[in-house]
């Protein structure tokens, strides 16, 4: 298994934890308060989920990286797979800052447009990170 490959994997499992322990905290806020979604306290979680989720995703980084320290550890296949996967998760993430600058135009309130962006940026990492997997897989 590639470096790549192995922090692709990482990154996969400490996105979809901290996406799914986001949406855990918010939905039983709503339900154990009584309160619909958008009033209920959402920027505490999300920050957290930003801090926490990107501070161990570097420290799995950190880690691979040690073990691998003075190994050529990416090829050209590599680079192609990723620039490739890059490409894939861009335009998921550009509809969702689209969306999202229409929403900010419209005055729409703070937690769906946070709540847009939020969710296309894991949209666009999920569907980066799929691409990235199975071409190492299948192939590119």
């Amino acid at each position: 298994m590639t470096f790549t490959e192995r922090y692709t994997w990482a990154g996969l499992a400490i996105s979809i934890v901290v996406f799914v322990a986001y949406w855990t905290v918010v939905i039983v806020r709503a339900v154990t308060d009584g309160l619909p979604l958008v009033d209920v306290g959402w920027q505490g979680p999300m920050l957290w989920s930003l801090i926490l989720g990107g501070g161990l995703y570097a420290v799995v980084m950190l880690v691979l990286w040690l073990r691998v320290r003075g190994e050529a550890y990416t090829d050209a296949r590599d680079r192609e797979i990723e620039r490739y996967a890059e490409t894939t998760g861009a335009g998921i993430l550009g509809l969702a800052v689209l969306a999202t600058l229409v929403m900010l135009a419209l005055d729409a309130p703070a937690f769906w447009t946070a709540t847009v962006l939020f969710v296309g940026a894991f949209l666009g990492s999920l569907a980066s990170m799929g691409v990235t997997l199975a071409a190492y897989r299948e192939g590119l």
